[in-house]
């Protein structure tokens, strides 16, 4: 089983300024095998993954991971002029690989990035 959670640094992105944040997401393997760990992740047109275009899908590749250990990884989130206050929910699926090859464990989960103006 999968058990995956996620962290924002800092907590709060700027509106209408180019900003960026960084969403560290973790990963513990609950399972009695070890597995390949990767996510799916949906985030709102008004926010990106990359600096300089618009990419509101993405994949990360997150590891192997044993059993009972947790592993994680970082992604940039970007803001510009089209980031408005609101609060923004990212969807992440998170899929476990076992060692032939096919999903094992699936699991998705949601999490809220606030936007703020004046920070």
């Amino acid at each position: 089983m999968l058990n995956p959670n996620t962290h924002f640094s800092p907590i709060r992105m700027p509106a209408y300024m180019r900003s960026e944040v960084e969403m560290e997401v973790s990963v513990k393997n609950d399972a009695s095998t070890p597995l390949w760990v990767e996510a799916d992740l949906v985030i709102p047109e008004a926010i990106s993954l990359a600096p300089d275009k618009l990419l509101s899908h993405g994949r990360l590749r997150i590891g192997i991971a044993l059993p009972g250990e947790r592993i994680s990884k970082k992604v940039r989130i970007f803001g510009g002029a089209s980031s408005y206050p609101d609060t923004y929910s990212l969807r992440l699926t998170f899929f476990g690989f076992g060692k032939d090859g096919t999903i094992a464990e699936r699991c998705e989960l949601r999490a809220d990035l606030r936007c703020e103006k004046g920070i």
